[in-house]
């Protein structure tokens, strides 16, 4: 899995918080930051210090001062809640929109932010661990998708062209898995480059929503509790995105998780309630549609009240599929073969806006449009403008100084900028093509020669995206390489009867031990009386014990050692920074194992034992040769001694 992941990085794509809110990632993650980092940190992105100073202010109450500097907003809000919000603004803002035209962001974001503040609240109302950390996963948990709409946008479009809103979240799994790409989702809070796992265990999101929480294998109490958070939070932020006329049909379904986290149904109700509070409230400062929610006491009552209290199932994994929905009136892709830009007009003056967006719906592209810099900063990063016409001279923030934020954020490198101003000195004009401007337009403009200047931006936007998608095809030819060749060197190493490293591996891998440390063990082990399985019971018989041996032996061996098949029914285990008396440990624990269990394949039923070889390296020892020849050698003891025993190379 996590081989598999890696080579898909290899793409670039991943999606990762970048600028400002990586800054502050990384700088929240020390323990000796100051607030005074961090707001020295946040004052660099205009956008982001509106809204952190936006969001102190609306949390103050009557007679609090007012906030009015960004080192005021970090002290009042604290650092875990500024480091949220940082993240949040700068991976929604960077992905809003993207070349997966099945996916659709703008839902995946609210329903991410929706889980998220679910994960918080019922965090702090339980003590289910650090309501900051539950945030970042829950806003995390789901972001796999998210990876594949960016790492295989064309591919993952038609996995989802397979499904439809309704699909759950083991089906979409299994639809994902055939087309061989459900390994990224296995790795993807970690892609962000955060570092921010509330466990070390692997957070697989869709695991932690669908398997029951007493899970065996899911022992961890923290995994545990993190895996009842996600699915928990995934129902209610599933009932907050669906129709008003859905909610009390799946109120039936998220209620019977009162119990999972031990609160009363007039408490989770009272949560609820909360969290479709501050779900709307984070949509305002993220800039993230949200939609009105009814009381859940009255949720609950129509619920109550309903005939057939059978409702639509939900997909619990806050990542199930997405279509456009209809009820927010979230229009459907179109499947045109050139789609229309979106142009972004910026003016100050209202009659010269009108002006120019009259004559711009001639183009017949789309159009959005904003009253200053400031405010058309915030639209270029919601919408993600292919072309922006700004006017130079505005209050707060000028058309320079707008030019100059936009060309710093990834989003704005491929946004073809026009200029629109009522000087046109030399100096004037160098200025603003150094500053990041495309192209100069003096005011007041000609319509035809305006125009005619948005159909060049428009060429060398449709020049840039042919480039880009080139550029994606080119990666998704390097990645399938790559997996190709991980595969072929996979199998190349791999016993195809155990599955486990094969006698190549294990020579290759004794050897790249042998170079990095000098407290190095190998433990030698062959099989018992094996050729009396295949005579008496037939190869089948001894196929299976070979398998059955080789998984007991990898169950009872580190992370960091190595099980490999020499051949036949001999095996060699590699032990690196072992001492002595920890390798005779693991071999006793090895041969337990193997003489306790109990395999059973047609006729046969039985015990199998093992004689095994401890070698571990001495100065003496000129080559890893050395150390495999005195293992085995060892192996030969126990079995002139009698097999089924230890035996120490001396």
């Amino acid at each position: 899995m996590k081989k598999s992941f890696d080579e898909l990085k290899l793409t670039g794509n991943l999606p990762s918080p970048a600028g400002v809110g990586m800054k502050i990632l990384t700088l929240t993650q020390k323990e000796d930051f100051s607030a005074d980092d961090i707001a020295k940190t946040i004052q660099t992105d205009p956008a982001l210090t509106g809204r952190i100073i936006k969001m102190a202010n609306s949390a103050a109450s009557a007679g609090v001062k007012v906030i009015t500097n960004v080192n005021d907003a970090v002290v009042r809000l604290g650092a875990r809640t500024v480091r949220n919000v940082a993240l949040g603004f700068s991976l929604i803002s960077a992905y809003r929109q993207g070349g997966c035209k099945s996916f659709d962001y703008q839902r995946y974001w609210t329903e991410s932010l929706a889980r998220a503040v679910a994960c918080q609240t019922i965090s702090a109302r339980k003590r289910m661990g650090a309501p900051s950390d539950a945030y970042i996963c829950g806003l995390l948990s789901g972001i796999g998708r998210l990876a594949l709409a960016c790492v295989h946008p064309q591919a993952y479009a038609d996995v989802l062209a397979q499904t439809s809103p309704r699909t759950n979240d083991l089906e979409l799994a299994r639809v994902e898995q055939q087309a061989s790409t459900w390994t990224i989702a296995n790795s993807a809070p970690r892609c962000c480059g955060t570092g921010i796992c509330p466990t070390r265990t692997r957070t697989r999101s869709r695991t932690f929503a669908a398997s029951p929480a007493d899970d065996p294998a899911n022992s961890d109490r923290v995994a545990t509790m993190l895996r009842l958070l996600l699915r928990v939070s995934s129902s209610i932020a599933q009932l907050l995105l669906d129709d008003a006329a859905n909610r009390p049909a799946l109120w039936s379904q998220v209620e019977v998780w009162a119990k999972e986290v031990q609160m009363s149904t007039q408490e989770f109700i009272a949560t609820c309630d909360q969290i479709a509070r501050e779900w709307q409230d984070w949509g305002k400062t993220l800039a993230i549609r949200t939609s009105k929610v009814d009381p859940f006491t009255e949720i609950a009552a129509r619920a109550a009240e309903a005939s057939q209290p059978a409702a639509p199932e939900i997909a619990l994994a806050a990542d199930a599929p997405t279509t456009p929905d209809e009820s927010d009136g979230t229009p459907a892709s179109n499947a045109a073969a050139i789609e229309p830009l979106t142009i972004l007009a910026i003016d100050d003056d209202p009659v010269c806006l009108k002006l120019l967006l009259t004559h711009l719906k001639r183009t017949g592209h789309n159009l959005i449009s904003a009253p200053n810099g400031k405010a058309g900063l915030q639209a270029a990063l919601e919408h993600g403008p292919h072309v922006i016409i700004t006017d130079w001279m505005m209050p707060e923030m000028d058309g320079l100084e707008l030019v100059k934020q936009i060309r710093r954020i990834e989003l704005g490198k491929d946004i073809h900028i026009l200029m629109l101003t009522g000087r046109e000195e030399e100096d004037r004009v160098v200025e603003a093509f150094e500053a990041g401007v495309d192209d100069v337009v003096t005011k007041p403009f000609n319509p035809r020669i305006l125009l005619s200047r948005v159909s060049s931006g428009e060429r060398i936007v449709r020049l840039r995206e042919q480039v880009s998608t080139d550029r994606r095809k080119m990666e998704d030819q390097v990645a399938e390489l790559a997996i190709l060749n991980r595969r072929l060197n996979n199998s190349s190493n791999t016993d195809a009867l155990t599955q486990v490293a094969n006698r190549r591996y294990g020579v290759a891998e004794l050897e790249d031990q042998w170079n990095k440390t000098t407290s190095l063990a190998v433990i030698m082990l062959d099989l018992d009386h094996f050729k009396r399985v295949n005579d008496s019971f037939g190869h089948d018989a001894g196929d299976q014990v070979l398998r059955e041996a080789a998984k007991i032996l990898g169950a009872n061996v580190r992370k960091s050692d190595t099980v490999c098949r020499m051949g036949g029914e001999e095996f060699m285990v590699i032990l690196p920074d072992t001492s002595p008396d920890e390798a005779k440990i693991v071999a006793e624990r090895l041969r337990n194992a193997l003489a306790a269990h109990v395999i059973q394949h047609g006729s046969f039923e039985g015990h199998v034992t093992a004689s095994l070889g401890v070698a571990v390296r001495t100065g003496n020892m000129e080559h890893s040769t050395a150390l495999y020849k005195a293992a085995d050698e060892a192996v030969y003891a126990s079995k002139q001694a009698g097999r089924n025993r230890v035996t120490f190379a001396a």
